[in-house]
């Protein structure tokens, strides 16, 4: 983490806007209306540094964090996180020690820990509380509604263990046309019945993510679990509803993506460039070196096809991009020099490539081209 672009020994960069983060978790607060919520920090914030990230919300006012893992969880803390966390994938073969020692909270999908969750609970001292997870048709991680009663029965055998939440996971809440939110929504709705017929309130049920509080689904919940949205991004609502497409562009991607041409040559018509030689000239061209490359986050599957932002132009990306650099074609944009920034990812004054651009083209999703930003790639935090 750097304090300032002209610092770096190597150009290439990734600005991160708390201001834009701090609009966004407003924008999110207004849409979750009395329902409590939980800020999703895993795999690295998608992206954006875990420690800046939580800081910043932590301040902000989010009631929960939600971690994939207990190493990403405990880096929360160690970033000096005091709020209570979620292991949305639960505990695979960690210690059950690491519970009590970092203060987290666990998803359970099974009977197959609670035992050794117990017996912890009894070596602390203290209770170990934990939210159950009911696979409604993710197909994941979760119990399947006909193991519920069972599950109950068990829980209730043992002593130490506190079950204060709820939760599923839904699979494609973006779709407002299929029937499957529907579906999930009716098997979550029935699986909570069973829950307080057994005489157990769950302090914390959740069901909606990023998509859905855009979507405006509607579940009994108290609390949103929300990732994407806070980094400015989230799936296309699919169907007829305009007030969620409005939701939607309130947001405001966080992160630019920013690298310097570091090298400029001119070249005659037919010359290959890159590995293969997958790209020959077809004129006299001006070739721009910008020291970015697959190992940063800048997918090879951009070769040939890509584009950057140089002076507030579209510059195309030639030739194959290979692990550390890549080429640009910057003949029609007049002007350009050693130094010059580039956007692979942001904007300028009439430029923009975002996210979801890049996804389309890869035929993936926004937050896997976020996520892929790489260690390597110094993360710069403006106000």
């Amino acid at each position: 983490m750097s304090n300032h672009a002209d610092k770096l020994l190597r150009p290439t960069w990734a600005e991160i806007s708390l201001s834009k983060l701090r609009r966004n978790y407003e924008r999110v607060r207004e849409l979750a209306g009395a329902r409590k919520v939980m800020a999703v920090i895993k795999a690295d914030a998608y992206g954006h540094g875990a420690a800046p990230i939580s800081k910043c919300l932590a301040q902000c006012g989010v009631d929960w964090f939600g971690a994939a893992t207990v190493e990403e969880a405990m880096e929360l803390r160690e970033a000096g996180i005091e709020h209570p966390i979620l292991l949305l994938g639960g505990l695979y073969m960690s210690d059950p020690a690491h519970l009590a020692e970092f203060r987290l909270t666990p998803v359970v999908s099974s009977t197959a820990r609670l035992d050794t969750y117990a017996e912890c609970a009894r070596r602390e001292g203290k209770p170990i509380e934990f939210h159950l997870k009911l696979d409604t048709g993710m197909g994941r991680l979760g119990l399947p509604p006909d193991r519920l009663a069972s599950f109950l029965a068990h829980y209730r055998e043992l002593e130490g263990l506190r079950l204060t939440g709820f939760l599923t996971h839904l699979a494609s809440a973006e779709d407002l046309i299929a029937s499957q939110n529907e579906d999930q929504a009716a098997r979550f709705k029935a699986g909570l019945k069973i829950l307080m017929k057994a005489g157990i309130e769950p302090e914390w049920i959740h069901v909606s993510n990023s998509a859905a509080l855009v979507a405006g689904l509607k579940f009994p919940e108290n609390l949103v679990r929300v990732g994407a949205l806070f980094s400015g991004y989230c799936l296309p609502v699919i169907g007829p509803v305009p007030n969620s497409t409005k939701a939607a562009d309130q947001f405001e991607p966080i992160l630019t993506f920013k690298s310097r041409v570091v090298y400029l040559k001119d070249v005659p018509s037919s010359t290959p460039l890159g590995y293969g030689a997958a790209f020959h000239t077809r004129r006299m061209s001006r070739i721009a070196t910008v020291p970015v490359g697959y190992a940063d986050g800048l997918s090879r599957g951009l070769s040939n096809r890509g584009r950057a932002i140089v002076r507030d132009r579209y510059a195309r990306i030639v030739g194959n991009v290979s692990m550390d650099l890549t080429l640009l074609d910057v003949t029609d944009i007049p002007g350009v020099d050693i130094g010059d920034e580039v956007i692979l990812l942001g904007r300028s004054e009439h430029c923009s490539i975002s996210a979801l651009e890049i996804a389309q083209q890869l035929g993936t999703v926004p937050y896997e081209v976020l996520s892929s930003v790489g260690k390597r790639v110094p993360r710069i935090y403006i106000e």
